[in-house]
């Protein structure tokens, strides 16, 4: 048998070194609650089993129920502790006895032991974690977590966020195309729940500065964006282009998103609304929400959407309802996910 050292919960070194990382939506599943040890066999029966290498009972993937993180164990009592990407992060040998597995890594970090329970769970002695087995690596790592979208503007802030490039005018087909700053504020007016529904009711209102429009001469057009999406997955919950004032009865939309084993049914209603400043020439632009949401989702995100630098591409975006209904934000060419602002509804 080998030295052992003492024992430390893995997770406490992985939020040391950086690499702990949380998932989005709903709550653990119930079997994220472990079974405690089990102690149900006897010396009698442990004997019986003598020559048996409890090994065996531990071989192949095991997964944690909320980090991403997985252990691996083979036939040749080597293991490792690998992430989302499959790279080996821990690894070691393994020792196992009727009542769990002992994990000594190959490098300074301290023993590992892992007990079996009742379930069939691993528990991490000293720690609340544990692994259940699993058929392949899933990251819980939301779409917005792995490509570094952050949540990068505040819901009810005092203050209108700038977004550069965020409004675009021009006449005719395009002829003396700009763009130029505009100002996002997103408010939240009701949040209940109620029969496992939650009710959100919030405005994303549009500042446009007169300086950020030049003078045409002639009737133009002027263009801004802003979209809902699902930051677990990316989806573009999809709602058609808005032209001028309109009412809830004509944006009323429906989509299902699907996250760590859930589906999640997302619907929401929208009017907009044109105004000038009553103070100076600036046009403010008021897009009203009613959106319904599981009680246990909050991946909701509102995104204030900058203008592309030409005219084709302008069309181009203005067009992807089309092209794209309900495409990964990843891929919503000529979309920069990178220079929108978001605003997380259901913080």
């Amino acid at each position: 048998m080998k030295h052992k050292t003492r024992l430390l919960p893995l997770v406490s070194l992985l939020l040391a070194g950086g690499i702990l990382c949380t998932g989005c939506g709903g709550a653990a599943p119930a079997s994220s609650a472990p079974a405690a040890v089990s102690t149900a066999s006897s010396v009698e029966e442990v004997s019986a089993m003598d020559g048996y290498d409890y090994l065996n009972d531990y071989i192949g993937l095991w997964g944690y129920y909320d980090i991403d993180l997985w252990l691996r164990v083979h036939e040749d009592s080597t293991f490792e502790f690998v992430n989302s990407e499959d790279e080996a992060i821990y690894t070691g040998t393994a020792d196992a006895d009727e009542y769990g597995i002992d994990l000594y890594f190959d490098d300074d970090t301290p023993q590992m032991r892992l007990d079996i329970s009742v379930s069939g769970d691993l528990l991490e002695v000293g720690s609340s974690d544990a692994l259940h087995p699993v058929d392949a690596i899933v990251s819980r790592a939301t779409c917005f977590e792995k490509n570094g979208l952050e949540i990068n503007a505040a819901v009810d802030s005092s203050d209108p966020i700038q977004l550069d490039s965020g409004v675009c005018s021009f006449t005719g087909k395009g002829s003396g195309y700009n763009t130029d700053v505009c100002y996002w504020q997103v408010t939240k007016y009701d949040d209940v729940t109620h029969d496992g529904i939650r009710e959100i009711q919030f405005d994303a209102v549009c500042y446009i500065p007169d300086s950020s429009i030049p003078y045409f001469g002639q009737t133009y057009e002027t263009y801004i964006s802003s979209e809902l999406y699902d930051a677990c997955t990316g989806t573009w919950l999809t709602a058609s282009t808005a032209k001028g004032d309109t009412g809830r009865d004509k944006n009323h939309y429906y989509h299902t998103v699907y996250w760590n084993d859930n589906a999640y049914d997302i619907e929401f209603f929208f009017s907009t609304d044109w105004n000038m400043s009553s103070t100076s020439d600036d046009k403010i632009f008021t897009k009203s929400y009613v959106v319904y949401l599981p009680e246990n989702y909050d991946g909701l995100v509102c995104a204030a959407q900058p203008q592309p630098d030409n005219y084709a591409d302008a069309m181009a975006l203005d067009n992807l309802e089309n092209v794209s209904p309900e495409g990964n934000i990843m891929d919503l060419s000529p979309l920069d996910p990178y220079a929108s602002l978001y605003f997380n509804i259901c913080g």
